[in-house]
């Protein structure tokens, strides 16, 4: 005769305790695995944004900042400011170092917002603004400055009359720089960024020439003026990426 055996096997109870257990250890996994993916998210957002203010910081710092009076003549032999700033546009000269045998010293650029992209185009040979349709033998090198830029939008520094001057700060801010209605480049460029979340920024840079006792073009002002304009911009550069 053959011994009984007792055949060893899960209770409900048990099984739906395992299975509790195995639900909770399943849900820790998933929100601490969330949760590192939202922080890596984030942290690489950061990271993108940061590169994306270091290479506007060098576009104004390295090409804004060493604009010039270049000019160039047009059609009709008038000479003209190879410079047209428009509100969400600007079109300049700026100088660059030059080494050896490379090409010269003169760069012209471009800087607007186009489908989301903040974007600088650049060329070593003469860009003409009057003459911007007429691109086919002398393309622009395009570079993508940022990401997710919903607007730009620029404005212009010129010393301010009695009658401008309501603030005491010897300033005037306009919203277009037409070269054929000014004497020279204007003395300081702003240039402001919305981005598509909602936030901006600002970016304030003198252009060359435009120290504290120095003249730039056929602009002269007694040393008064000269002081309250020097004093005025360095003042107003407060916050964002506005610096001087």
């Amino acid at each position: 005769m053959k011994p009984f055996t007792r055949k060893s096997c899960f209770t409900l109870i048990e099984l739906i305790i395992s299975m509790g257990i195995l639900m909770a250890v399943t849900g820790i996994v998933a929100m601490a695995s969330k949760s590192f993916y939202d922080g890596y998210e984030r942290s690489a957002k950061v990271t993108r944004r940061l590169k994306e203010y270091m290479a506007i910081d060098n576009l104004m710092d390295v090409h804004v900042r060493n604009l010039i009076p270049f000019e160039w003549k047009d059609d009709n032999g008038n000479s003209r400011f190879v410079f047209s700033g428009e509100e969400h546009k600007l079109h300049f000269t700026t100088l660059r170092r030059s080494y050896g045998k490379r090409a010269g010293s003169l760069i012209f650029i471009r800087v607007f917002v186009e489908e989301n992209q903040l974007i600088a185009e650049y060329s070593t040979l003469p860009r003409l603004p009057w003459k911007e349709d007429d691109e086919e033998n002398m393309p622009y090198e395009r570079e993508v400055i940022a990401e997710n830029v919903e607007e730009i939008t620029f404005s212009y520094a010129e010393k301010a009359t009695e009658d401008e001057d309501e603030d005491g700060t010897g300033i005037s801010w306009k919203e277009n720089w037409p070269e054929d209605e000014h004497a020279a480049p204007p003395l300081a460029i702003r240039m402001h960024l919305k981005w598509s979340d909602g936030t901006s920024e600002y970016w304030l840079r003198r252009v060359a020439g435009v120290a504290k006792d120095s003249t730039f073009g056929t602009r002269k002002t007694h040393d008064g003026n000269t002081q309250r304009f020097s004093n005025a911009l360095e003042g107003g550069a407060t916050g964002g990426g506005e610096a001087l």
